[in-house]
């Protein structure tokens, strides 16, 4: 049990981060902006969602609105994760709020013509999610940049209240204006908002401009964080988790305006001050549940955020009580923010530096992702089993997400921190501060991996292992074999000296000169050194690296395990 002292330390604490995070300059000037910019997304792609309920679409129809939002996500999120790791992300984001200007005079002219069809509005939604990813995918990626990342937790929960707050205000303000100037005119204001965002953040580059890192091919790029992602467990688990939370959550999102219209029989000023409560339970979310996040071990804290919004869609499947679905909605919007921004406070603290903007991509695209095919999956289940039947569907699947929250969770958080290994490692473990070949690097050094010209490198090391620790070994080989990988080798191996002998030779292929520098530099963090100094503790001696170059097989050429010939030096 925590001491009232210990509660009033954490909510001192609490506090105190949050007065610190709003000192930070940059994120003080951009946030108003992110507010904004999100603000009038969400008046647009509601009203969109509100014509079609009021127009008398099937919920199938109805339910495109919020998966034609997130369909950008699945597209654009990973390039644009790469884009986000050299480009200006300010500028970035001044040309997505553009495109969102563009979308929304788009509605206008639709609505004002009177050809605002399903589809063409349906258009404009796609563009603003378009637009979204951009934005999103560059700030999420700039917010390491903005705010210390002791401060990065409470950042993402306020960023999270942030975009919570603009889902209920939009709304709000889109049933205000349908309701009292009409469609065109509501439009004609997103219009207005989206412009002033662009303005805003194109002064804003021209005073501070982003710094900017060295253009990189997009598809060696995306193949790097597949391969991270496929041998980091517990990023793995990480995008398991959000999706198992993304699928059931959407169907708040999809079905909302057809329970508040049918259930609750209300109009579309009383769905905007639904929304609006929805929006409030995010500010409660960053006002009271900072100390409490900090006492809880991370899946606890975010398991109890997904039993809330499970018992939230209950009460708006069985309820007919405005007052109670009301206090439901002011609980789901806490925990969909609290549990939203978990994860990305976890890829911020975690994710190395290198890789993150992608990673960061990843999370969008896997959420933004099940957002979408959720908003369809439960379309249709409604068009079949009915309104009610669908949330209490969804609940019953956000119950798996809780359990396996507690139980499976995300795998051990020591160990994973992304701090760049430096004079306090031991950097005469073998392969630490390697130097490449001489003479094998390119203009000034450097050869772009993936580039034509880049050499394909066999890096091997020798080990010679005393037979009682090979079983340990071979343990210990087995995770520098996954940091290898996830650093951007391939085709590990493993093997074997002769017969009786205790040598062991490992070798991996790396796509050039400086993708090998990279992986031992830029790249490697302490705990990617720890996994090495472990290998290097259990061996009597260790050798190398060795470099052989190597090309791609020719036909009718003898070839060895790796299907490739070697190249003489």
């Amino acid at each position: 049990m925590v001491s009232p002292g210990a509660g009033a330390a954490g909510a001192r604490g609490a506090s105190s981060h949050a007065v610190a995070l709003w000192r930070e300059r940059a994120f003080r000037a951009l946030m108003p902006v992110q507010l904004a910019n999100a603000v009038a997304v969400w008046i647009h792609v509601v009203s969109v969602q509100w014509v079609l309920t009021e127009r008398g679409e099937s919920a199938s129809v109805i339910s495109l609105a919020p998966a034609a939002m997130a369909v950008p996500f699945l597209v654009l999120a990973l390039p644009l994760g790469v884009v986000a790791g050299h480009a200006s992300r300010t500028r970035l984001m001044a040309g997505a709020t553009a495109l969102s200007t563009l979308a929304a005079l788009a509605a206008l002219v639709l609505t004002a013509t009177g050809a605002d069809g399903a589809a063409p509005m349906i258009v404009t939604v796609v563009l603003v999610g378009v637009a979204l990813v951009a934005v999103g995918v560059s700030w999420q990626s700039l917010l390491p940049e903005t705010v210390d990342r002791r401060l990065i937790p409470t950042a993402a929960l306020v960023d999270g209240a942030v975009f919570n707050t603009a889902r209920s205000v939009g709304p709000l303000l889109a049933g205000l204006g349908l309701g009292v100037v009409g469609a065109v005119w509501t439009f004609a204001a997103v219009a207005v908002l989206s412009a002033g965002c662009c303005l805003v953040l194109l002064g804003r580059e021209r005073r501070a401009p982003d710094r900017t890192a060295p253009r990189r091919a997009i598809l060696p790029e995306l193949i790097g964080a597949l391969r991270f992602v496929t041998y980091s467990a517990w990023t793995t688990r990480l995008l398991f988790q959000l999706f198992l939370f993304g699928i059931p959550s959407s169907a708040l999102w999809a079905l909302i305006s057809l329970a508040v219209h049918e259930r609750l029989g209300m109009s579309s000023a009383g769905f905007g001050v639904i929304m609006a409560l929805i929006g409030a339970g995010a500010v409660v979310a960053v006002v009271g549940f900072g100390g409490l996040r900090r006492r809880l071990r991370v899946t606890v804290f975010a398991a109890i955020g997904a039993l809330t919004y499970g018992l939230a869609l209950v009460v708006l499947a069985v309820s007919t009580s405005t007052a109670l679905v009301s206090v439901a909605m002011l609980l789901a919007g806490a925990a969909w923010v609290s549990v939203q921004s978990t994860w990305m406070s976890m890829g911020h603290q975690f994710f190395p530096d290198w890789v993150r903007p992608r990673l960061i991509a990843f999370i969008l695209l896997v959420f933004q992702g099940t957002q979408a095919a959720g908003s369809l999956l439960w379309g249709v289940v409604t068009d079949a089993i009915g309104l009610q039947g669908a949330l209490l569907a969804a609940a019953a699947i956000m119950a798996v997400s809780c359990v396996s929250l507690a139980v499976i969770g995300l795998g051990a958080e020591s160990g994973i921190e992304p701090v760049l290994a430096g004079s306090d490692v031991d950097t005469a473990v073998p392969g630490v501060g390697a130097a490449v070949p001489a003479g094998r690097a390119g203009p000034a050094g450097v050869v772009a991996s993936g580039s034509r010209n880049a050499h394909r490198l066999l890096v091997s090391y020798d080990y010679r292992v005393p037979p009682a620790a090979e079983s340990e070994f071979r343990a210990a080989m087995r995770d520098l074999r996954r940091s290898r990988l996830r650093l951007g080798g391939r085709r590990w191996r493993l093997g074997r000296g002769p017969a009786g002998s205790s040598l062991f030779v490992e070798s991996y292929l790396v796509a050039g000169e400086s993708e090998f520098a990279e992986q031992e530099s830029s790249r490697l963090t302490v705990p990617e050194t720890r996994l090495r100094l472990r290998v290097a503790s259990l061996a009597d001696e260790v050798a190398g690296p060795r470099f052989s170059v190597w090309t791609p097989v020719e036909r009718g050429t003898r070839t060895d395990r790796y299907g490739l010939h070697r190249k003489s030096k």
